[in-house]
C-alpha cells in the first residue's frame, strides 16, 4: 500500500547515533515526544508516527522492544490543520489505529498503535497549502507542533508519451542511449527514479501471477534549489534493459524457476520520487557516519518535540512493450513467449 511512508526507521537512526546501548541513567526523566510523519497530495489516507523517547538502567534494546517504553498510554488530541497564509482554511481529526503487520526489528512488534486520517475517511490534501500538525497531552498540557509545505506536481518531458490511452516503447538490441527527464518540483530537492518491469509467470499448473521487479540503478540527484523548473536527466542503453532482464526476471532458485512454465511481459513503470528539502536535510544530517569518531549533529523540524514532519511526492509513467521488443524477451534464457507463437 502507497500510503505516507511512515518513518519509523529514522526513529532507529535518530537514537542509536545519540547514544550507546549500555549506559548508567544520570538525568531525572524528561517527556519528549517523537514524530514522524510524510505527506502525500497522491495519498488520501494519512499516517502519523508518535512516541515517546525512553531511558534505562541498562540495555537500551532490552527497553526498545516493550511496548510501553516508547508508546503514550494515554491517547494523545492530534489534528492536521490546513493553512493559507495566516488563515486556517479547515481541521482535520487524527484517531488511533493499530497496525498488524510490523516486521520484527528492534522496536516492539507485530502491533504498534499509528495516527491516521481513518481508513473511513479519506482526506485530498492541496498542494497550494501548507500543513501543521498540532499534538496535545492530555495529561500534561503538553503541545507539540510541525508544519510543512507539500512537494508540487511537476512534469516528466521524457520518455516521451505516443498514446493518451495505451503508450508503447520500444527497445531495439543496440547500445543507443535511452533519455528519462524531468522538471524539478517546487518545494522538491532528492530524486529518485526507479523503472519497474510487471511481468506475467504462468506456472505448470497454468496459474498465473503478476510479478514486479524494481531496476534501482539510478543514482538519487538533489536539485540546485526547490524553487522547481529545473531539467534533470538520467539514461540507460537499450542493451541495459535486456540485460536487466536476463540477470532478474530468472529465479536464482532452480527449483523455484523450474516451476515456471512461460512469462508474459506487462508493462514499464517509470517512477519518480521527490522529497522535500527539509526531508532531504534530516536524511543528510542523521545518516550513520563512516567514522567512529565523527559527531554527527541531531535534526529536527518539530517543535517541543524532535523527529520530522514533513512531504513527498511520487509520479509514475506507464508504457507497454511494443512488438518487437517482446520478440526480443522471448530470445533471453527467461521463458518470455513470443508473442506469435500459440
Amino acid at each position: 500500500m502507497r500510503n505516507t511512508v511512515i518513518l519509523f526507521w529514522a526513529f532507529i537512526i535518530l537514537l542509536f547515533t545519540s547514544c550507546e546501548t549500555d549506559f548508567d541513567v544520570t538525568a531525572e526523566w524528561e517527556d519528549i515526544t517523537i514524530v514522524y510523519g510524510l505527506l502525500n497530495q497522491n495519498d488520501s489516507i494519512h499516517h502519523v508516527k508518535i512516541n515517546k523517547a525512553f531511558l534505562g538502567d541498562g540495555n537500551l534494546l532490552e527497553y526498545a522492544s516493550i511496548e510501553d517504553s516508547s508508546t503514550y498510554q494515554t491517547k494523545l488530541n492530534v489534528n492536521l490543520e490546513e493553512i493559507d497564509g495566516n488563515q486556517v482554511r479547515r481541521t482535520i481529526e487524527l484517531d488511533t489505529t493499530t497496525i498488524t503487520n510490523k516486521e520484527e526489528g528492534v522496536f516492539y512488534h507485530p502491533e504498534q498503535v499509528i495516527y491516521t486520517t481513518g481508513e473511513n475517511n479519506k482526506v485530498w490534501l492541496n498542494e497550494n497549502y501548507e500543513y501543521r500538525i498540532n499534538i496535545e497531552n492530555p495529561e500534561t498540557g503538553k503541545t507539540i507542533t510541525a508544519e510543512t509545505p507539500l512537494v508540487k506536481d511537476f512534469d516528466i518531458n521524457k520518455p516521451l508519451l505516443n498514446s493518451t490511452f495505451y503508450p508503447t516503447l520500444h527497445f531495439p538490441l543496440n547500445d543507443f542511449n535511452r533519455e528519462v527527464s524531468w522538471n524539478t518540483s517546487e518545494n522538491g530537492k532528492l530524486y529518485q527514479l526507479v523503472v519497474q518491469f510487471s511481468l506475467i509467470e504462468v506456472d505448470q499448473q497454468g496459474d498465473s501471477t503478476l510479478r514486479n521487479i524494481r531496476w534501482e540503478r539510478f543514482p538519487d540527484t538533489r536539485s540546485n534549489s526547490s524553487d522547481g523548473n529545473e531539467t534533470m536527466q538520467k539514461f540507460f542503453t537499450n542493451n541495459e534493459f535486456y540485460q536487466f532482464v536476463e540477470d532478474n526476471v530468472p529465479y536464482e532458485d532452480a527449483e523455484r524457476e523450474s516451476q515456471v512454465q512461460k512469462r508474459y511481459s506487462d508493462k514499464l513503470d517509470f517512477e519518480i520520487t521527490v522529497a522535500s528539502e527539509v526531508f532531504d536535510t534530516y536524511i543528510e544530517v542523521n545518516k550513520p557516519s563512516n567514522s567512529l569518531i565523527e559527531y554527527t549533529p541531531d535534526y529536527s523540524n518539530v517543535e517541543n518535540g524532535i523527529g520530522l514532519f514533513s512531504s513527498r511526492y511520487q509520479k509514475i509513467r506507464t508504457f507497454y512493450l511494443q512488438k518487437a521488443t517482446r520478440i526480443n524477451l522471448s530470445r533471453l534464457e527467461a521463458k518470455f513467449v513470443d508473442p506469435d507463437s500459440k
